[in-house]
């Protein structure tokens, strides 16, 4: 991924959201559960919101996740060029890069997500819990998945679904780097 961006947009772009709708950030504040500083934090571009925290404030401000995203709408069948992908890192210092595969398509059930993580010792090693389901396919590499303190050892050309529900976090086990294809359900990003 050569052209790896970060969240910051994020924060840009719920400022203008929550000004669209003359909402103070003490509004959001008040109806979100998130404090102002926190909040004000991430429109500044120094936090970024999880997934979790992001769904909780679109929901909030009657939006879609992906509407925090710099992408095109549309209906229909639409082809997404290498080069159209909405690429950025979760954590800027952890060298796992992320694709946005199907976040220009309006209305979709699910998200895609490439995910390229570095060699052994890198991963979603914070277990996670939340609602949906996940299809997970490993391209290259070896991933372990946790899930509810079971562990799972994926190679290439391995998957895994679950319940998105239980703890689950993922680790990477071996000296190169790794490459998966995610998805999930509902549509988060």
């Amino acid at each position: 991924m050569d052209t790896v961006t970060s969240l910051s947009h994020i924060g840009q772009r719920l400022q203008a959201l929550r000004r669209e709708q003359s909402l103070t950030l003490e509004q959001l504040a008040g109806d979100s559960g998130f404090s102002t500083g926190y909040l004000s934090q991430i429109e500044n571009g120094s936090a970024v919101p999880s997934l979790t925290a992001l769904q909780l404030i679109a929901a909030e401000l009657g939006v879609d996740v992906a509407d925090f995203f710099p992408e095109e709408r549309r209906r229909g069948t639409r082809l997404i060029r290498a080069s159209e992908r909405h690429e950025f890192r979760i954590d800027p210092g952890s060298g796992e890069e992320y694709a946005v595969l199907a976040g220009q398509v309006h209305d979709r059930a699910f998200s895609a997500l490439y995910a390229k993580h570095p060699p052994t010792g890198s991963g979603n090693e914070r277990p996670f819990r939340h609602l949906g389901e996940e299809f997970g396919l490993v391209l290259e590499g070896t991933l372990q998945v946790v899930i509810d303190g079971e562990t799972y050892d994926l190679g290439p050309g391995d998957w895994i679904h679950y319940s998105s529900h239980p703890s689950h976090a993922t680790h990477v086990t071996s000296d190169e780097p790794v490459e998966a294809l995610w998805l999930l359900t509902p549509a988060v990003i």
